[in-house]
């Protein structure tokens, strides 16, 4: 019982930072007038994105918005039961999951308080762009997916050895 505590508090922890770093560099890049080379390969630039990944979904209405925004809500409540229900379970998933409702709940707080959410990293290799500009969050959207699909080739390879 006192390990499944600890695992929970370290989770939380996890869930909070996320959202709390993803909404201090929003905060930071709403506030930039122009774009900003951090590097050879990575700009700041800020953009609204209406819509989920990749800008899909970026034309809907306000009817569309509020329907997006709910169905957003309903998988976040899923992903929180789930990281809940599975306490037990390896690192790996945990720590997916953990990071898939951290950056969800970070971006769903966005969209509420803005009508969108704020984009701003560009990644580029010369004159090569990456088809997307994201934030934190989206970044452990996506890290916290690769966990979970490691833990279910994982599961897939043990259940298949004989």
């Amino acid at each position: 019982m006192q390990n499944i505590r600890l695992k929970g508090s370290y989770i939380f922890l996890l869930i909070i930072s996320i959202i709390a770093l993803d909404l201090y560099t929003k905060s930071i890049a709403s506030g930039l007038d122009n774009t900003i080379t951090l590097s050879s390969f990575i700009k700041l630039h800020t953009t609204n994105n209406y819509g989920i990944a990749f800008s899909l979904f970026d034309g809907l209405q306000d009817d569309g918005r509020l329907l997006l925004s709910i169905v957003i809500l309903i998988i976040l409540i899923f992903v929180a039961y789930e990281l809940y229900k599975n306490l037990r379970s390896s690192i790996n998933y945990l720590l997916g999951l953990s990071l898939v409702l951290g950056g969800g709940i970070a971006n769903f707080i966005d969209r509420f308080d803005n009508g969108s959410v704020t984009d701003f990293i560009v990644v580029h290799y010369e004159n090569i762009y990456f088809p997307a500009v994201f934030n934190i969050a989206d970044l452990s959207i996506s890290i916290g997916a690769m966990f979970i699909i490691f833990h279910l080739v994982g599961m897939s390879r043990d259940s298949n050895q004989i």
